[in-house]
């Protein structure tokens, strides 16, 4: 990841052509990470890496003796940012996706769906069962996620003209942070 940060120019020093030198596997492999979880959506305040990448770079300039001078990469959400990523996938032989032509209903439908789900399982957890009964706790909890989704339906819908349509007029951040608000206060 960091190795293509502002068009490689974070790891520079430590590239020849195509390819890095050991140290950064070296200090890689050896780097505190910690858990992030992987989530479609990031408001202000959430973490961006699993890992702390400024020191990174500062750990392979000390290690290595290699002069590096950079610009701190920020490791959170700024106040009033977000983020969305979706991650896709295509099989052997298809055609990858067109990223500049607009999703149809049925994927902006998945999109919404997506961050939905983020969202309420940011806030709500529900403990599965003792015993090994998963069908009925998979019952349970896609029941709980439908009305949490009907409760905010206007915002859902919102939120796939945002994925949809291109969003005119309608800010993603505005949408998110009210969707934070509901899922914060929601009970069934």
């Amino acid at each position: 990841m960091l190795a293509n940060f502002k068009e490689g120019q974070l790891l520079a020093p430590w590239r020849q052509g195509e390819e890095l030198d050991d140290a950064v596997f070296r200090v890689a492999a050896t780097f505190p990470m910690r858990v992030v979880r992987h989530r479609v959506y990031k408001i202000a305040g959430d973490e961006i890496f699993g890992f702390d990448p400024n020191a990174f770079v500062q750990r392979l300039v000390e290690e290595t003796g290699t002069s590096h001078v950079w610009e701190p990469i920020p490791t959170r959400i700024a106040e009033g940012g977000w983020s969305l990523s979706f991650a896709r996938a295509t099989f052997r032989g298809q055609k990858p996706p067109d990223l500049q032509q607009l999703p149809d209903e049925r994927e902006a439908k998945r999109c919404a769906r997506e961050v939905l789900w983020d969202i309420w399982t940011k806030y709500f957890h529900l403990q599965p069962p003792q015993r090994d009964d998963k069908e009925t706790y998979a019952h349970v909890v896609a029941i709980l996620f439908a009305d949490f989704v009907i409760d905010n339906l206007d915002l859902a819908r919102q939120l796939m003209s945002v994925f949809g349509r291109g969003g005119k007029g309608v800010e993603p951040f505005t949408i998110l942070t009210e969707l934070e608000r509901k899922a914060k206060g929601w009970r069934p």
